[in-house]
């Protein structure tokens, strides 16, 4: 397992760096946190600096008094940019929540990125499917934590996911009843309640995007995907069979497959040159 170092921004923001080289900075999805991220850490740190961190509200993160705005949560993206970056522009990477907040910071400072990676990440969602994620959330608000893991275990998953993974399932619907619910809750409204303001932006992006999702997820969509694709002057789109939201974690080894050779592409021969300052 790799050796992880925390570090806090400024503003009270916990990071966990690992690895040498160009920069990779992870943003986990709503009611999760940085832990999501394991295998991608163990993958990519041989050849990068991977820095990962809890969004407000989770984790080890601070919960600010009053309500969240996306305002809140790109400010915390560019605070952690910032203090990691180094003397070369990051890869930021973001599943699901996560990737919402990396597109709005792309739109607005792409040119402080090397790249964009968007994994199971919602775009332009239908008035029926924004319908559907409110009023899940709004249960998950009344009912509590074990509601919004009976909603994960069923959506989340396929019968074979648990059948011969339910050590993996349990760990990621764990990941939910961690920290204040209260406080996820917060940021919870904000992945419901914002995106409309990103539809038709996505071409102001000029840095590479590798874009993701499981082509059975339902909730970050292939066609979404597909229309990110689309708008984002140069990007890659993998649609990934047989997976669902959890892509990242449940099929680690050919996801990490992809975001490595987009690693490679965007940093080209500062990867190798972290490589071989690695194994001389």
């Amino acid at each position: 397992m790799c050796v992880q170092t925390r570090h806090t921004t400024p503003n009270g923001t916990p990071v966990w760096t690992s690895g040498r080289g160009p920069t990779v900075i992870l943003a986990h999805g709503v009611l999760m946190d940085h832990r999501m991220w394991e295998s991608q850490v163990e993958a990519l740190a041989e050849h990068y600096r991977v820095c990962c961190f809890d969004m407000w509200g989770h984790g080890d993160a601070p919960d600010p008094a009053g309500r969240r705005s996306l305002e809140d949560f790109v400010a915390q993206i560019h605070d952690v940019v910032t203090m990691v970056r180094g003397d070369g522009r990051p890869v930021l990477g973001g599943f699901s929540m996560g990737g919402l907040i990396a597109q709005a910071y792309a739109i607005r400072q792409h040119t402080e990125l090397c790249g964009l990676m968007l994994l199971n990440t919602v775009y332009d969602r239908t008035t029926q499917q924004a319908a559907r994620v409110r009023h899940r959330y709004e249960q998950n608000c009344a009912l509590g934590a074990e509601h919004a893991i009976e909603s994960g275990r069923e959506r989340w998953f396929t019968a074979a996911d648990h059948a011969e993974r339910p050590e993996t399932v349990r760990e990621i619907l764990g990941w939910i009843l961690d920290g204040n619910f209260t406080a996820k809750c917060k940021a919870h409204r904000v992945f419901v309640s914002t995106g409309a303001e990103l539809v038709g932006r996505l071409g102001a992006v000029s840095c590479p995007a590798l874009i993701m999702t499981g082509e059975d997820d339902d909730g970050s969509t292939p066609d979404m995907a597909r229309r990110m694709a689309a708008e984002i002057p140069v990007s890659k789109l993998v649609i990934m069979p047989g997976q669902h939201h959890m892509m990242p974690v449940l099929d680690a080894m050919r996801a990490n497959a992809e975001i490595l050779g987009f690693l490679g592409t965007v940093f080209g021969p500062l990867a190798k040159q972290a490589q071989r300052a690695r194994h001389p």
